[in-house]
């Protein structure tokens, strides 16, 4: 297009000075094959074969034509040059300059077309030039040159650069194309996939899923697609999406509960994390499979090796693998574990006299019973036959307290299984005997428990049957004194057995400012009881609470007489509360009506708490405490440093005093770091505005210490013992 228009408007200029003759056929000619040319860029973009051979052939004919286009061009520097007209002559010098750059330009692709077009247009005109001889026109000519040889060294440097783009494209479109393939046989791979997949990023969004995930999940890759796995309510497989998040490989075996359908399968799930091209995480890749199929076949294996087929309970070699582990546990801890040999009594004569379909028919019952009697972390096995295997874990640290715990639970199996069986139409009585044995670490074999429990049940046996029996005849005579104990105790509320002494407490100049009440249970038989036999039991039982009861309306009783006397009105009682009886739902009401019912001063009665069970509950804790000094009452925290009471916590509870437990009291004359642990618990309790008070103070060393170190209250038998109300009335010089 653009060699038409300048071949027309040099036509139209040189028409007065050249003769028509010449230069209409020039222009016919340079019309003619520029349209042949353009015919055939036309014909070669049409068509569409891609073979090197081929575009070769094409080439060829658009060399030719170029050459053509050229030399009819070329000639206008020798046909139409005007000789006797300067001014047309410059513009025939620039209008063929300027095609030859255009030429350049538009022919650089293929060097061979920008050359020849160049040379054939512009060297006959500078040869004119040079023929000429005339100096300006020499000096043109010389001009020309070194233009003609700026646009070689320009044609040369562009046809490289297009080249370069033109090879550059190529490699980019057949890198796309690899892409492109890439991609379609990465979407028919997941898309067709056996398992699961799924994509998700940085922020636990899912970006991606194939169908057989969805189909796994029993919803649409639609639905799936977007979804935040934050949000899902099964967060059991989480943390390994989140190990993927942090460069890791992450798996997961478990069942699974899907949160947008029923969908409820065991997966195994493994998470990779996904990378962009600097290495930076920007999301993970998983790869989920249903395993059902597998843990149901496991479950089948597992039944058949470990599981009794009649019961369905652990056999024998379940048992010994869980006994195992629980002497293991038990050792780790520290705690006790029992084991119960069961026996059923007279089974043989039940198969004898209705057959083994009613037999099996009451082992398939007393297996029911036996399950519904223990926790969830107690085991019930069957060894065979009619005999019965009871593990039980996680008991006291205590014998004696651990043999009455089993107890409680043997006395349960056995009133449970002396309940009357439906045997089809008949309904039959049945009982057992139980040898229990206690166990603590690796102290003796498998082996040997089971043959030390099944010695015990043989006992059971001999004693009458549907009874228990221990192996160690020492314990059963103490779990026998124990259970006498608990009796007794309960009768001890009843015939007000339980008496109150009081440790006075007193300042540094050894006045008194109250006393601690300190329960004795007067036995008829065995005199004066400490705390230590029977609170435990107490708390065990639940008699803590009525006793605890007792203790505070008798205290309530006591300050109600002081109050009456200007000597006592100002003393202060502290009661110790118990765990049990402080987190009842009712203890702020019940406390409160107490001390309204005796219209005493709330202030006077302090609440001893220990640092072990302040833990528990801890927030419910401080509401409590809260509630109750509101009213008045005050609180001490007992025997502190000896527990693991949290400071965060501490300096919320509303606290008035700690007690500094008698065991840092006790060497603290030659023990530094006793010495070390008082400062410490005083320099505490001064920041946190609370008073201390030594507990155990026996020797005038310790109180001369426990002073110098800014302790102002004391409590111990440098003082006096826990007395009776009378003794301390005397000691008050009260009437």
């Amino acid at each position: 297009m653009a060699s038409i228009l300048l071949a027309c408007v040099l036509a139209y200029v040189l028409r007065e000075v050249i003769s028509s003759t010449i230069i209409y056929p020039w222009l016919a000619l340079v019309l003619f094959f520029s349209f042949a040319r353009a015919v055939l860029i036309f014909a070669y973009a049409r068509s569409d074969t891609n073979e090197s051979t081929t575009n070769s052939g094409w080439l060829k004919k658009y060399r030719f034509l170029i050459f053509i286009v050229g030399a009819i061009w070329g000639s206008a520097g020798i046909l139409l040059f005007p000789a006797d007209y300067p001014q047309h002559q410059l513009f025939l010098i620039f209008m063929l300059a300027g095609l030859t750059a255009g030429g350049i330009i538009a022919f650089s692709a293929d060097l061979v077309c920008a050359i020849t077009f160049a040379c054939l247009i512009i060297v006959p005109v500078m040869l004119r030039l040079f023929v000429i001889g005339d100096g300006i026109l020499i000096s043109m000519g010389v001009a020309i040159l070194l233009y003609f040889g700026f646009m070689l060294a320009s044609t040369w440097h562009i046809n490289r650069n297009i080249r370069e783009n033109i090879t550059l494209h190529v490699e980019a479109a057949a890198r796309e194309e690899a892409v492109r393939s890439s991609e379609e046989r990465y979407r028919l791979l997941l898309n067709h996939s056996p398992v699961g997949i799924f994509h998700y990023d940085t922020q636990y969004i899912i970006t991606f899923c194939n169908k057989r995930f969805a189909d796994l999940l029993e919803n649409s890759v639609e639905n799936i697609a977007g979804v935040n796995l934050k949000s899902l309510k099964d967060q059991l497989a989480f943390p390994a999406l989140e190990r993927a998040l942090l460069g890791e490989i992450g798996h997961y075996e478990g069942r699974y509960n899907a949160t947008y359908s029923d969908a409820n399968i065991w997966i195994s799930l493994i998470c990779a994390p996904s990378l962009d091209t600097f290495e930076n995480v920007v999301g993970g890749i998983a790869i989920v499979q249903d395993i059902s199929e597998r843990k149901k076949a496991e479950y089948i294996i597992e039944n058949l090796a470990f599981y009794d087929s009649l019961t369905q309970l652990p056999n024998r070699q379940l048992l010994l693998d869980r006994l195992k582990l629980a002497l293991a546990t038990s050792a780790r801890s520290g705690k006790d574990g029992a084991l119960l040999f069961l026996d059923l009594d007279n089974f043989k004569i039940l198969n004898d006299s209705h057959g083994h379909d009613a037999g099996d028919s009451l082992l398939r019952q007393v297996a029911a019973r036996l399950t519904t009697c223990l926790h969830g972390d107690d085991t019930v096995a069957r060894l065979g036959g009619d005999e019965f295997v009871v593990l039980i874990e996680d008991l006291s640290n205590q014998d004696t307290t651990a043999a009455t715990q089993a107890e409680i639970v043997g006395e349960r199996i056995l009133a449970s299984l002396k309940q009357p069986y439906q045997l089809g139409e008949k309904e039959y009585q049945s009982t057992a005997s139980i040898g229990v044995v206690i166990f603590k670490g690796h102290d003796q074999s498998l082996e040997e428990l089971l043959k030390h429990a099944d010695i015990a049940m043989y006992q059971a046996k001999k004693a009458g049957r549907n009874t228990l029996r221990f192996f160690d005849p020492q314990m059963q005579e103490a779990v026998n004194s124990r259970v006498d104990i608990e009796h007794e105790l309960r009768k001890a509320l009843e015939n007000q057995q339980f008496q109150l002494f009081y440790q006075i407490q007193v300042d540094r100049h050894n006045r008194i400012l109250g006393a601690e009440t300190l329960i004795r249970w007067l036995h008829p038989e065995r005199g004066f009881m400490s705390p230590a036999e029977f609170i435990p039991l107490a708390e065990e039982t639940g008699l803590i609470l009525p006793i605890g009861q007792w203790v505070i309306e008798t205290a309530c009783e006591q300050l109600k007489t002081w109050q009456k006397n200007a000597k006592t009105r100002d003393l202060t009682l502290s009661v110790n509360v118990s765990a049990k009886q402080f987190h009842q739902a009712a203890f702020v009401t019940q406390l409160t009506e107490t001390i309204k019912r005796h219209a005493i001063n709330p202030l006077q009665l302090k609440l001893e708490l220990t640092e072990s069970f302040l833990l528990e509950n801890i927030e419910e804790t401080i509401a409590t405490m809260s509630a109750l000094n509101d009213v008045g009452i005050q609180f001490s925290l007992d025997d502190f440093g000896t527990g693991y009471s949290c400071l965060q916590y501490l300096k919320r509870l509303p606290l008035v005093q700690l007690k500094i437990d008698q065991s840092f009291v006790r060497d603290l004359v030659v023990d530094s770091s006793d010495r070390a642990i008082v400062r410490t618990i005083i320099a505490m309790a001064k920041s946190l505005e609370l008073n201390v008070i030594a507990e155990g103070v026996e020797t005038k060393e310790q109180l001369e210490l426990l002073l110098n170190k800014g302790c102002e209250h004391f409590q111990g038998y440098l003082f006096s013992p826990p007395i009776s109300i009378s003794e301390l009335n005397e000691l008050l010089e009260v009437d």
